[in-house]
C-alpha cells in the first residue's frame, strides 16, 4: 500500500531550505537577545522620553500640575511669535558661529604648526593642547570665572601689562557671549586639534615634494595642498562642532546663568530655565526642545548638501 502524500518526506531541496530558514530565525533571535539589554535601556531612557516630551509639548500644564490643557501647536506658535525667544535664537546662532569658526580655524592652525614648525617638540605641545579635553564643562566654568574676574582675574591683569583696561567680562552685554565662547573653544580645542592633526599627517608627502620642486613657498603649499586635501576632516569638524555648540550648557550655567539681560541665554539654556527654574512651564520647554532638534537637523542638512560638495578626497 502506497503512503499518502501527507506522510511522504519532503524533497531534499525543501528540507535544506527549511533548515536554512530555521538557522536564520535562530541567529536573528540570538542577535536580538544580545541587543535586548541595550534596547531596554534605550527604550526606557531615550525612546519613551522622546515620545512623552513631544506629547507634553502639545499641552499646557498648570504650575502645580493640577490641570493639563491640550493646546495643539499653540506652544510652537507662541514661541515663534515671542520676540524674546527670537532674540534667544539669534544669540544661539551667533554663539554657535563664534565657537565653530574660531575653534576650527585655531585647531587647523595649531595642527599645521605641530606638523611642521614645531615638529621636534610636537609631543609636548600635543599634550598641553589635549589636556583640556579631559576637563568637564563645570570645571571649565569655575576656572574661567577666576580668569575673567574683574579685580583678581589673570586675563585683565595680562591686558593691563599692555596698557589695556579689560572689561567686566561676565557682566557686560557686549563681552559676556564672547567670554563664554572662549571658554568653550578652549575646552573643545584638544579634540579639534587631534582630529585636524590626523588629517594633516594623512596627506601624502609627495604632493609637498612636487610643490617644492615647482618653487611653491610654505603659504602656497598650505593654501593649495593642505587645506583642499584637509576638507574631509574640516567637514567632519564643522558638523561635530555645530552640534556640540548648540548643546553647550555647563559653561553658560556657571559663568553667566544666561545673563546679563539674556545676552548669553541660548536655546538649550532657555529649555532648562523654563522647565526647572522658578515656575515650571514644561510644555513650553518641551516645544523649545523640539525646535532645537529641528534647528540641528536643518543645519546638518544644509552642511551635507552645500559643504559636502566642496570636499576633496585624495
Amino acid at each position: 500500500m502506497n503512503d499518502s502524500p501527507s506522510t511522504q518526506p519532503p524533497p531534499p531541496r525543501t528540507a535544506n531550505k527549511q533548515k536554512i530558514r530555521q538557522r536564520k530565525i535562530k541567529a536573528t533571535l540570538e542577535g536580538f537577545l544580545y541587543l535586548f539589554p541595550s534596547l531596554l535601556i534605550l527604550t526606557i531612557f531615550v525612546y519613551i522620553p522622546i515620545v512623552t516630551s513631544f506629547q507634553m509639548s502639545l499641552t499646557r500644564v498648570a504650575p502645580f500640575g493640577s490641570k493639563t490643557i491640550d493646546v495643539g501647536i499653540g506652544n510652537y506658535t507662541r514661541l515663534l511669535a515671542d520676540s524674546d525667544y527670537l532674540y534667544t535664537i539669534k544669540v544661539t546662532l551667533i554663539f554657535t558661529l563664534i565657537i565653530v569658526f574660531a575653534g576650527v580655524a585655531l585647531a587647523v592652525f595649531l595642527a599645521i604648526a605641530l606638523s611642521y614648525p614645531l615638529d621636534h617638540l610636537s609631543w609636548f605641545h600635543r599634550l598641553l593642547i589635549f589636556v583640556p579635553i579631559v576637563i568637564s564643562s563645570a570645571v571649565t566654568g569655575v576656572l574661567f570665572r577666576w580668569i575673567y574676574h574683574p579685580v583678581i582675574g589673570y586675563l585683565n591683569y595680562a591686558l593691563l601689562q599692555f596698557g589695556i583696561d579689560g572689561p567686566n567680562w561676565l557682566n557686560s552685554k557686549e563681552w559676556a557671549l564672547i567670554a563664554v565662547a572662549m571658554a568653550v573653544i578652549w575646552r573643545q580645542l584638544g579634540f579639534n586639534v587631534i582630529i585636524a592633526l590626523a588629517g594633516v599627517q594623512n596627506i601624502d608627502g609627495t604632493y609637498y615634494e612636487a610643490a617644492k620642486v615647482d618653487g611653491a613657498n610654505t603659504w602656497h603649499r598650505i593654501r593649495h595642498i593642505t587645506l583642499p586635501l584637509l576638507s574631509p576632516t574640516l567637514f567632519f569638524l564643522f558638523i561635530i562642532n555645530f552640534i556640540n555648540s548648540l548643546q553647550v550648557f555647563g559653561e553658560i550655567n556657571i559663568l553667566t546663568e544666561g545673563g546679563p539681560g539674556g545676552a548669553t541665554t541660548t536655546m538649550l539654556y532657555s529649555i532648562y530655565y523654563d522647565a526647572f527654574v522658578g515656575t515650571p512651564f514644561r510644555g513650553y520647554a518641551s516645544a523649545q526642545a523640539y525646535l532645537l532638534f529641528v534647528l540641528i537637523l536643518l543645519i546638518s542638512f544644509v552642511q551635507f548638501k552645500w559643504a559636502g560638495k566642496k570636499v576633496h578626497y585624495q
